[in-house]
């Protein structure tokens, strides 16, 4: 369980039932929320930036855990009916205090995004032609860390998209300032963390 708070868990319910009846939902499954949400506490973030809304369900994840930590969830969108149904669903959620939306084409959102600070965790669940681009704009945000590892940026549909995502994976996985390895949970994540 990521909380006890009775409110937070019934809309994560409710968006839960609805993503399987909406066929433009694109959320994670549950069990990946909760791994993104034991991420996100494991790496105490206190930054975290989402490159595609949908409805929400994610951003619950991300924002349960930022509440624990003190941080905020950056989250973007291009679709109008989603950035405002997502904003009412954080809002009916009691997690709007954590959460800044914005509505854009993410590539033009992420260059002038306003962030004190490096990113903790960055989250890529949107048009898969694009993750590369977002990629590489994330990647020079992220928290370099003291220790070995820094900041991490976390690509959705690893899996489920293998032939799309597949040569950018490999390539991430040939850097030699990252460690990067897949997690085959929901959807399947690839958990890429920065090195010093």
């Amino acid at each position: 369980m990521i909380t006890t708070d009775e409110t937070l868990l019934k809309v994560i319910d409710e968006l839960d039932a609805l993503g399987k009846m909406r066929d433009d939902a694109w959320q994670v499954p549950r069990a990946e929320g909760e791994l993104l949400h034991h991420i996100a506490l494991a790496s105490n973030a206190r930054t975290i930036v989402e490159v595609g809304t949908s409805y929400g369900f994610s951003g619950l994840f991300w924002a349960a855990a930022l509440k624990h930590t003190g941080g905020r969830l950056h989250t973007i969108d291009k679709d109008p009916k989603k950035f405002e149904s997502s904003r009412a669903t954080f809002a009916r959620a009691g997690v709007s205090d954590v959460v800044t939306n914005y509505l854009g084409d993410a590539q033009q959102v992420l260059q002038s995004m306003p962030l004190s600070g490096g990113i903790d965790i960055a989250f890529i669940d949107a048009d898969k032609p694009a993750t590369e681009a977002y990629f590489n704009l994330l990647w020079p945000r992220l928290r370099s860390g003291g220790g070995a590892g820094g900041g991490s940026i976390v690509i959705d549909n690893v899996t489920t998209h293998r032939k799309e995502l597949g040569a950018l994976v490999g390539a991430i996985r040939s850097r030699p300032d990252a460690i990067s390895t897949e997690i085959a949970v929901g959807n399947g994540i690839e958990w890429v963390i920065k090195l010093r």
